[in-house]
């Protein structure tokens, strides 16, 4: 990538057929004026034009601030977060003219990058969304300045471009050729060691975002695997301090793509958390802002998905071995606590938010808040059931929890709603934040109550995309489960409803696995589904097969339209 321009010296030269001037003894007082254009993180900055400097108050440190934007540039060298300019009215970042896809810029790679910003990190303005986070300076300031970053950014924005058409699954090459020039100039950056490790991490990460885009689950994990490694083993001994803070962030948004590959896994095998979040606890300060509340709750997510993972190889060990295990009866305990009290904490903050939302000094950032609000508690009580299942193998567990399943389609709507009330966008947001997809894939998938299953699917089947699911295709998937189950299944009473008690046990399947989309002979959008059945139902076979291998499990395969 080209580096931002370095700032631009005026001419000392003599003009053509002029004489040089005579030395002088005295000094010559440059006299400059005070601005408030630079940058908030430095004190003093030179504003680039073609006529004596001027010096630009800021508000921190005492150096020059060169005025570059969207970011400064003597920040960026010194391995500190820009704070950009935020007295400004209105935003003045280069990214602005490439507002509409298909714009002309410098070039492709130019465009396309600005595109990955506006998907990531702007709002309508131009402005970072989440200032202190990865996706804010952090993005924009690495993407501007790092080969690998801008690299990987426009790999994102060809991908992103793509999906807009489903070219990713009809003609996926010319995105394709952008992810294959990022992943060979991170490959060159690691090898030389010629970016740092903040910065091949979150070009990690951004090519993550591009497999997610095209549903390839298993490469994203393996970007992900990579950011981590990079982060806490190959290159931590060259970690210097000067970027301690990006370093730290970076970290933190890698712990919150945790949660969300725990989120999108509940569901089939638990996800494994490859990182130690910080240990917070979730006092009453923690729910006055929104911002605040939400990293709480995604610190509860992560540190259940941990438990869920050490949980698992118990399930099919024994019945229930709650009767077995005290330590981990009471780590299931202390999770389960943990999601009631952060669950409460966002009612009360729901409560608070719905009132500004109906007051006539509303804003939309009002509306948004309280719609991720929502979509996070959904989150954590799907989390909440599966804490208060992992106990036991058998499925009719889930039964106990109608009301629960009933609450996570309240908060889905609620938030669904919400969104479809704000502004558009003219670009779809990406987020690596669990939405409602996942919560209400979980009802399609584990409640049996006929009625309430059918409207999480139908709510699944106005989604779209979220990370690395998809709405349309987890509604055909659980649509489709749905059928399996209740095939030939009768009301237990004469001209009385379906009821989810009267699905058997050996009859529910157990979990499944999904390979991307792809489209079959005659052209349409089609995806594999592997689903899990014990070979042996447990009501039949407890006690006497062994259920913790692959061996008395039976999986088949079926191809589901989209």
């Amino acid at each position: 990538m080209e580096a931002l321009p370095n700032i631009h010296q005026c001419s000392t030269s003599p003009s053509s057929g002029s004489e040089p001037s005579a030395p002088t003894s005295k000094r010559s007082r440059i006299v400059v004026s005070q601005s408030k254009r630079g940058c908030v993180t430095c004190k003093y900055g030179s504003s680039p034009c073609h006529a004596p400097f001027r010096l630009t108050r800021c508000r921190t440190r005492r150096v020059k601030c060169d005025e570059q934007r969207p970011l400064c540039r003597r920040c960026v060298q010194a391995g500190r977060l820009c704070g950009g300019y935020n007295h400004e009215s209105r935003s003045t970042s280069a990214l602005q003219p490439t507002l509409k896809i298909g714009v002309r810029a410098d070039s492709d790679t130019e465009r396309l990058s600005y595109l990955a910003a506006h998907v990531l990190s702007l709002d309508n303005n131009g402005l970072p969304m989440q200032q202190g986070g990865v996706w804010g300076r952090v993005f924009l300031q690495l993407s501007n300045q790092v080969e690998c970053v801008k690299a990987a950014a426009a790999a994102f924005g060809a991908a992103y471009e793509s999906s807009l058409n489903d070219a990713l699954v009809h003609s996926p090459y010319s995105a394709w050729r952008y992810y294959g020039t990022a992943l060979a100039r991170l490959q060159a950056d690691f090898n030389n060691e010629t970016a740092g490790p903040e910065s091949l991490a979150l070009a990690s990460i951004i090519l993550a975002c591009v497999e997610i885009l095209s549903q390839h689950e298993q490469n994203a994990f393996a970007h992900f695997l990579g950011a981590v490694q990079i982060l806490t083993k190959t290159y931590q001994r060259h970690q210097g301090a000067g970027s301690a803070d990006i370093y730290s962030t970076i970290k933190d948004e890698l712990v919150n793509i945790d949660v969300l590959i725990g989120s999108y896994a509940m569901s089939q095998t638990p996800a494994f958390m490859h990182l130690e979040s910080q240990e917070a606890a979730a006092g009453d300060d923690a729910f006055h802002e929104p911002e605040l509340a939400i990293n709480t709750a995604m610190l509860c997510l992560h540190r259940s998905y941990q438990f869920t993972e050490s949980a698992a190889q118990l399930r099919h060990t024994y019945p229930s071995w709650t009767e077995h295990d005290p330590i981990m009866c009471k780590g299931r305990s202390d999770a389960v606590s943990r999601c009631l009290s952060v669950l409460d904490g966002l009612t009360a903050l729901a409560t608070r938010l719905q009132a500004q939302y109906s007051s006539a000094t509303s804003t939309v950032r009002h509306s948004e808040a309280l719609a991720e609000i929502y979509a996070i508690r959904s989150q954590l009580t799907s989390t909440l059931i599966f804490l208060m299942c992992i106990h036991s193998p058998f499925e009719t567990m889930y039964d106990e929890h109608h009301d629960r399943f009933r609450g996570i389609v309240s908060d889905a709507a609620a938030s669904a709603r919400l969104r479809r009330q704000t502004k558009s966008s003219a670009f779809k947001r990406f987020s690596m934040r669990p939405g409602i997809v996942n919560p209400l894939f979980i009802v399609s998938n584990k409640c049996r109550d006929p009625p309430l299953r059918a409207l999480a699917t139908e709510m699944l089947g106005e989604q779209g995309r979220e990370g690395p699911t998809d709405g349309h295709i987890m509604a055909a998937i659980g649509a489709r489960m749905a059928a399996l189950e209740t095939a030939g299944i009768v009301p237990s009473s004469p001209g009385a409803p379906l009821a989810a008690c009267d699905v058997p046990e050996g009859q529910r399947i157990h979990g499944y696995g999904v390979s991307p989309p792809r489209l079959n002979g005659e052209g349409r959008r089609v995806v594999d589904v592997q689903f899990t059945r014990p070979l042996v139902p447990l009501v039949q076979g407890w006690g006497h097969v062994d259920y913790s291998g692959q061996t008395n499990w039976i999986f088949w395969s079926e191809c589901i339209d989209i």
